[in-house]
């Protein structure tokens, strides 16, 4: 978590205001808060960006607490919100967290605020980890993805402990003559069980036949690499097409 946050305290009362900035200022020396107390204060906040944490007071003359819960969660829905009320009920709270308030502290119980504070951001930043890793994984499938399908045989990938099928290339479809969706969850054997040694499936060079759907069969080499994908023991096998008129390529 970072030192310098920037905190928005939407408060119309100086006294409550400034309570909370000091307890939030104790936590976090570093942090840069700023108070307002209208909607167009807080509007312009808002739009300058870079919020970590929003408080706001829930009953206010001329700006209700909901509708800055409203704004913030349409700018910057990413970031926790919290209500320091005195006057919010237990029904009216619920309703707030259920349309996205992160948490609510009464004011008369203060010593809560830290705490609370303390778990939003660590729970904000948390979900920002994991956005960051599914776009990380997201792009890396997609690299694989490309890789996979640009390679210039036939490609199938087996999970190295139970020797099932769990991903195959469009020319390993074009060369069995059926769907992704016949070919993953089978045995590699059952594509070249005629000419394949189950001792031997997992030697680096294979020949062997694949029997396409139709029966017919191709002749191949099959090339065999180990690999670790996403934690997982794989193989690879790359399936090379042998020439007709060259036995021995």
């Amino acid at each position: 978590m970072k030192a310098a946050l920037r905190i928005i305290n939407l408060e119309d009362n100086a006294r409550d205001a400034e309570l909370n900035e000091a307890m939030l200022s104790a936590r976090w020396p570093e942090c840069e808060l700023v108070r307002v107390d209208s909607r167009q204060e807080f509007l312009a906040v808002l739009d300058a960006g870079g919020i970590d944490l929003i408080l706001s007071d829930y009953t206010m003359p001329a700006f209700s607490g909901l509708e800055a819960l409203e704004l913030a969660r349409r700018q910057c829905p990413e970031v926790p919100f919290l209500f320091v009320s005195g006057t919010i009920g237990e029904d009216a709270a619920i309703e707030a967290m259920k349309n996205g308030a992160t948490d609510y502290v009464l004011k008369h119980r203060l010593m809560r605020l830290i705490p609370a504070a303390d778990r939003a951001l660590r729970e904000a930043e948390e979900r920002q980890e994991r956005q960051q890793a599914e776009e990380a994984m997201r792009e890396s499938e997609h690299k694989y993805r490309t890789l996979f399908e640009c390679l210039g045989d036939a490609a199938f990938l087996t999970d190295d402990q139970t020797g099932k099928i769990i991903d195959s290339n469009q020319r390993a479809e074009a060369a069995l003559g059926c769907a992704r969706g016949d070919i993953v969850g089978r045995k590699i054997g059952h594509f070249a069980r005629h000419c394949l040694d189950p001792e031997k499936e997992n030697e680096a060079v294979i020949r062997c036949d694949l029997v396409r759907t139709d029966g017919r069969t191709i002749p191949v080499e099959m090339r065999n690499t180990r690999l670790t994908l996403y934690g997982r023991p794989l193989i690879l096998r790359l399936c090379h097409e042998m020439s007709a008129d060259r036995p021995d390529e």
